[in-house]
């Protein structure tokens, strides 16, 4: 009878390969050339994940430059074990905890991507003498990034999901809300923003291509893949919840490989039930590829500039 080392030996052996080749296949990382961004609802993530779950976790997000975290709890020592399993050039954003006590991270590898300075948890205005109005239930959080010669701003949120009819209705308005905001940063003059190239990842709950929540997240023109109207993301992949979309713009440009890791159908397969649910998420990581511009790209757009 095999051992637990070679049994998750074998089970990483798997996983290699699922995202190696295949449907599932993940394209390699280029320096200067690509970005390949990840978001990842890890389910009640806190110091309760075993080593191997942890391991084959790292495995994962080892194949992506920046990886967009939801669900973190209070307790970090879940999230510096993760990084402890990583090779050293992986670096760690966290916020404070917000609604439902939960946290946000980015998870980035610094040989291919870089802070630029700009980190915050997305708060709106409101009225001076009442303190008082709209503010999502999690407040989204927020880094500048810099990947060769492109600068972005990503936003990784957790949209509130609700079961009544009034809680759905307010998962439409967190949506809405928070795409009118980045809106009119991205439309904002260049010189008055901190950047205007934003992506928005996350777990948005969205349950089906065409529902109020798909239309609020796309009606303001954020570019989002064909294939995530209808990309499972869930670990049963039967919902479309998790999503990456960005402002449209000329400095960079999708690949259109995008895809999950269904790390369900390789890992815990000695479990009941098998596949890792209970031990890892019942989320499965999204990722999506970018080009990144070259230089005679970046000096046509100062020829030819966009509004």
């Amino acid at each position: 009878m095999p051992n637990s080392e070679m049994i998750i030996a074998k089970e990483r052996k798997a996983l290699m390969k699922l995202m190696d080749e295949g449907p599932f296949k993940i394209p390699s990382r280029r320096v200067d050339g690509n970005i390949i961004i990840a978001t990842w609802n890890i389910q009640q993530f806190t110091n309760n994940k075993s080593r191997r779950a942890l391991q084959y976790m790292a495995d994962i997000c080892e194949r992506f430059d920046l990886i967009a975290l939801q669900e973190i709890k209070t307790d970090l020592r879940g999230l510096s074990r993760l990084q402890a399993l990583l090779p050293g050039n992986y670096r760690i954003l966290v916020c404070d905890p917000t609604g439902n006590s939960e946290r946000f991270a980015f998870l980035y590898d610094k040989r291919t991507v870089i802070p630029t300075g700009l980190v915050c948890e997305i708060g709106f205005n409101v009225p001076a003498k009442t303190h008082r109005g709209y503010q999502l239930h999690r407040m989204p959080y927020c880094a500048s990034f810099r990947a060769g010669r492109f600068d972005f701003v990503v936003v990784n949120a957790h949209i509130y999901f609700g079961k009544t009819k009034k809680e759905r209705t307010q998962r439409e308005e967190e949506i809405n809300q928070l795409v009118k905001f980045i809106h009119r940063r991205s439309k904002t003059e260049r010189n008055k923003v901190f950047d205007r190239d934003f992506f928005i990842v996350g777990d948005f709950n969205i349950e089906k291509e065409g529902d109020h929540f798909f239309n609020a997240l796309t009606s303001k023109g954020f570019v989002m893949p064909a294939k995530l109207k209808t990309l499972k993301t869930n670990f049963a992949q039967t919902k479309t919840f998790d999503k990456i979309v960005w402002a449209d713009r000329r400095s960079f440009s999708f690949t259109k490989k995008i895809n999950v890791v269904p790390f369900g159908r390789v890992l815990f397969r000695d479990r009941a039930p098998k596949g890792g649910k209970k031990e890892i998420s019942d989320h499965l990581p999204l990722w999506a590829e970018f080009e990144i511009n070259r230089l005679t790209q970046e000096l046509d757009q100062i020829i030819n500039p966009a509004p």
